[in-house]
């Protein structure tokens, strides 16, 4: 009964139309609420209606904070349902976020915007969600127009799942890191049209260009550094710098396993960095990347080792290469289809191992270009009209054959 009183509290607080700004700040009281449940673990539910938050949550361990949404939504629907609307941190992405999950903590079936961050400036912003350690849900939950979206933290963030998360991201979506026991992300959809068919004031008509020249700059959709049989499933992202980034960081990188990811408009679909020995296996997935340099699908950087296995994926609009290799990871691309013709090579490597098996290639043009720097390649049983093109400069390090001939 305490509960709902104070629920209703927070109601009186908060006006029912925009712009919601003033002395209506319900952080204090939601995080009473929270705070009840320390002892007993269980729900805090928060019914439809928008709530500001000027300050900053902390769900304590075993205690959920949820709204009465079942599943992410789109347009101007956060006009129902729970609302949380999120002023602290702006200018500072390196702030704390807005909301901190604590081990075996979860945030579930509410929308997230950002009042204050406008389309036509667009400013940093902390992580709308960071774990502070193992075991943190996230799901059902709508990113109308977030600068960071979710963060498993530096800490430990273990046994993470993130689930049913659709919306749009600005500079970064999804962060995993810390994870030295296995991790899981579904569902996740990121689109601009997420703020920009909103409604909300914030996002004007006429600033859309503004919104979509940001994001193919500065968006990291999702980032691997330290995760330990990461398991991805069901992603993807319109229009992004990096679509898929994985990097090392002080815990280390990444392994995991990746089914039916996508990424569409992007500069880079998949950039590896670094990677753990163990590697990456990704199937199913389909990219196109013609959004600006490096307008490559695959990109493995300078000092990048591991391997990474492309299977049954589809590659296609993308106007450089589908994959660049410079640094010394194994690329392998395994009965995948790729579409248009690249004058530079399909595949350009420069350093590395290629495999290239049972592909095939929809228009006529160079296949793989092998620099003098790769170490080995094995290219065969692939299609293309007119003939799989290899253009050699590794000698016998090539093993070449069974291919459409001329």
């Amino acid at each position: 009964m305490r509960q709902i009183f104070l629920i209703l509290a927070i109601f009186s607080l908060v006006p029912s139309d925009l712009p919601i700004y003033g002395n209506s700040d319900a952080t204090a009281a939601i995080q009473h609420l929270l705070d009840e449940r320390v002892q007993t673990g269980g729900e805090v539910d928060l019914p439809p209606g928008q709530y500001l938050i000027a300050g900053n949550l902390k769900v304590p361990e075993g205690v959920s904070l949820c709204g009465s949404w079942h599943a992410p939504h789109h347009g101007d629907a956060w006009q129902k349902g729970t609302t949380l609307l999120l002023t602290n941190g702006r200018g500072n992405e390196n702030g704390p976020a807005a909301i901190s999950l604590e081990e075996n903590s979860s945030l579930e079936g509410v929308t997230l915007l950002w009042p204050e961050q406008m389309a036509n400036d667009i400013q940093p912003y902390p992580w709308a969600v960071e774990g502070q350690g193992k075991h943190m849900t996230v799901e059902n939950v709508t990113l109308v127009n977030a600068y960071q979206g979710i963060s498993t933290g530096t800490h430990d963030g273990s046994l993470h799942l993130i689930r049913n998360i659709y919306g749009c991201v600005l500079r970064r979506g999804i962060l995993v890191d810390a994870t030295s026991d296995i991790g899981r992300i579904e569902n996740v959809h990121f689109n601009t049209h997420y703020w920009l068919g909103s409604g909300h004031p914030s996002s004007k008509a006429g600033d859309g260009d503004k919104v979509v020249d940001f994001v193919r700059d500065n968006l990291e959709a999702f980032i691997f550094a330290r995760s330990d049989w990461e398991y991805v499933f069901d992603t993807f992202v319109w229009d992004a710098k990096a679509a898929y980034h994985f990097v090392k960081s002080e815990h280390g990188a990444c392994n995991g396993q990746f089914l039916g990811i996508g990424a569409d408009y992007a500069k880079t679909c998949v950039q590896i960095d670094d990677i753990q020995p163990i590697g990456l296996q990704i199937t199913n997935g389909e990219f196109t990347a013609f959004a600006g340099d490096p307008n490559s699908t695959i990109v493995t950087a300078l000092g990048a080792g591991g391997a990474a296995q492309f299977v049954n994926c589809n590659f296609w609009g993308t106007k450089n290469h589908v994959a660049w290799m410079q640094g010394d990871t194994t690329i392998t691309l395994a009965n995948c289809h790729i579409l248009n013709t690249f004058t530079g090579g399909a595949v350009l490597a420069e350093r590395g191992k290629l495999i290239i098996q049972g592909c095939t290639f929809d228009q006529a043009g160079p296949t793989a270009v092998l620099k003098k720097d790769v170490k080995a390649a094995v290219i065969f049983g692939n299609l293309q009209p007119g003939g799989v093109q290899i253009q050699n400069e590794i000698g016998p390090r090539a093993q070449i054959g069974l291919n459409e001939m001329p």
